[in-house]
C-alpha cells in the first residue's frame, strides 16, 4: 500500500525544497537569492500550518564513541488529528523513519509506545494523538574522535488523519557533539524521553495463560493478577490481519480467571496459531493499570 489517502479525496500538501538546485536556470544573482527565500518562506508556512509537526530530539547533549544513544521523533498533533502505530488497525500506515547515518553509526527499529484505540465512524484505528515521542536506539562508532561533531539525518514519513488522511514527510537533522561518556549530560528534552520509555510495553507473563479459537471467536484466559480483577482490557495485535480491530473486546470474569473475548479477522489465516500483541488493563500505567506484550499459543 502506498502513501495515499485512505478515507477521502484529500490532496497531500507540497513541501518545497529550499535549495538552489530546485530553482529555474533563469534565477541568477540577486534573483536566485530571492527565489530561495521565497521557496523557504512557503515551506516554513506549510510546516507551520501542518496538522502534525515533526522534530528530531536527542536524549543527551551529545554522543560518546562506541556507546549507545537514543533519539526521538517528536510528533505534535493538532486537536482531532492522529498518526499510526506499527499495526494501524482498520486503516492507515505506520510512521516510518529512513536514516542516513555516518559510517559506523547504526540505528535500530522504532520502539513503539502503547497506542490508543481511535474510533473513526465504523472503523477503529491504532495510533497516537497529542504530543508523541517515538524512540530509536542507535550505536555510535567506536572511532569517533572526541571534540568532533556528528550529523544525523532521517526522513520521517507519516499518515495524518482527521476527516481525511494526508500523507506527509519531512527531512530531519540533528548535529551532536562527540564527548567522553563522563562529559555527557541530560538533554533539554530528557524528561520527555523518560515518559516515552515508560510507555513502551515490556514482556508480560500472565499466570495460567491460554488461548482458544472457535470459529472466529478467540478467547484469552489467564489468572487474576495480584493487582486484582481488571475493569477493562484492551488488546492490540502485533501481527496484521489477525484480530478484527472494530469488533467488541469483551471482558468476562470466570471464578479466579479472567477471560477476554476477541474476534479473528476474516478470512481466518491458516497460520494463526499464536496470539501476539499488547495487552493493556484499565487504561495503562498512566491511569493506574498495567500493560505488556504477550505471546500465547492458540489451542
Amino acid at each position: 500500500m502506498g502513501w495515499g489517502s485512505t478515507r477521502g479525496p484529500a490532496q497531500p500538501p507540497r513541501y518545497l525544497s529550499c535549495s538552489i538546485s530546485g530553482l529555474s536556470r533563469k534565477c541568477w544573482g540577486s534573483a536566485a537569492l530571492a527565489c530561495v527565500l521565497w521557496a523557504c518562506s512557503l515551506q516554513a508556512a506549510a510546516l507551520e500550518l501542518a496538522p502534525v509537526k515533526a522534530n528530531l530530539w536527542s536524549e543527551r547533549d551529545g554522543i560518546s564513541p562506541g556507546q549507545p544513544f537514543t533519539l526521538g521523533l517528536r510528533l505534535l498533533h493538532a486537536p482531532g488529528w492522529h498518526s499510526y502505530w506499527v499495526i494501524p488497525g482498520d486503516a492507515g500506515l505506520p510512521t516510518k523513519l529512513t536514516w542516513r547515518l555516518p559510517a559506523g553509526v547504526s540505528a535500530g527499529p522504532i520502539l513503539w509506545p502503547t497506542p490508543h484505540r481511535l474510533p473513526v465512524g465504523p472503523l477503529v484505528d491504532y495510533g497516537y494523538e497529542g504530543d508523541t515521542l517515538l524512540l530509536t536506539d542507535l550505536q555510535a562508532a567506536s572511532d569517533l574522535p572526541p571534540g568532533s561533531e556528528v550529523l544525523i539525518q532521517a526522513k520521517a514519513q507519516w499518515l495524518m488523519c482527521h476527516d481525511v488522511c494526508i500523507p506527509a514527510s519531512q527531512e530531519l537533522t540533528i548535529t551532536l557533539p562527540v564527548r567522553q561518556a563522563a562529559a555527557l549530560h541530560r538533554g533539554a528534552n530528557a524528561a520527555a524521553f523518560e515518559r516515552a520509555r515508560a510507555q513502551i510495553p515490556r514482556d508480560l507473563k500472565l499466570s495460567g495463560a491460554s488461548a482458544t479459537r472457535a470459529g472466529t471467536q478467540v478467547t484469552l484466559t489467564f489468572a487474576i493478577p495480584g493487582s486484582g480483577m481488571p475493569r477493562r482490557l484492551e488488546f492490540f495485535p502485533l501481527e496484521p490481519a489477525r484480530i478484527e480491530p472494530s469488533a467488541p473486546q469483551t471482558l468476562r470474569p470466570n471464578g479466579d480467571m479472567v477471560q477476554l473475548e476477541l474476534t479473528a479477522a476474516q478470512p481466518v489465516a491458516a497460520d494463526f496459531r499464536t496470539l501476539r500483541g499488547v495487552l493493556q488493563a484499565d487504561g495503562g500505567l498512566d491511569a493506574g493499570g498495567w500493560v505488556g506484550t504477550i505471546e500465547v499459543p492458540i489451542r
